[in-house]
């Protein structure tokens, strides 16, 4: 949360002078911070993604490798793993930003925004993790070892990261 709120605080500090004003009409600063808090949190979000980005070209490195020693059949099952973090790119990019307009019935608060920022900064994690297992396979590419069991393990990590994500659902219906 210190994260979230020293980033607030930047966005504060670089407010103009009108802008710092508006804070003083009754319910307009907290308006503004969730909107900031969303558009940080959308950030953070294509932040992710473009982590995500990286496995790609990763991927890429692959299949070349794997298709100039003449095993191709080796490659069976990276396509699989290429449309799941393809998944994960458009999940992180998609997800809702925690709003709700003046007349919804369901409202979301601004503990419920912080606890979003939270959880989509704790996703680093796991996409460090899953970024370090796409490059462990490629390094097992170029050192010529065998692959065919350890890409099941990395669809499986994948996989977590995705289930993982779907919780952030639960944050905004609580």
């Amino acid at each position: 949360m210190s994260d979230l709120q020293s980033k607030l605080e930047q966005v504060k500090a670089g407010e103009t002078f009108l802008e710092k004003i508006k804070r003083y009409i009754p319910g307009y600063d907290g308006y503004v911070n969730r909107d900031n808090t969303r558009e940080l949190d959308t950030q953070l979000r294509a932040s992710l993604a473009d982590k995500l980005e990286e496995n790609k070209t990763k991927l890429k490195n692959i299949i070349l490798k794997l298709s100039e020693e003449g095993k191709l059949m080796e490659t069976n099952g990276l396509d699989k793993l290429e449309k799941k973090n393809e998944n994960a790119i458009a999940q992180f990019k998609s997800a809702a930003r925690g709003y709700s307009g003046l007349f919804d019935v369901t409202k979301i608060s601004e503990s419920q925004l912080n606890q979003l920022y939270e959880f989509d900064f704790n996703m680093f994690s796991y996409v460090e993790n899953l970024n370090n297992s796409f490059s462990e396979l490629e390094t097992k590419v170029k050192a010529k070892e065998d692959i065919e069991n350890y890409i099941p393990q990395l669809s499986q990590t994948l996989d977590d990261l995705l289930k993982k994500f779907d919780e952030r659902e639960n944050i905004l219906r609580s």
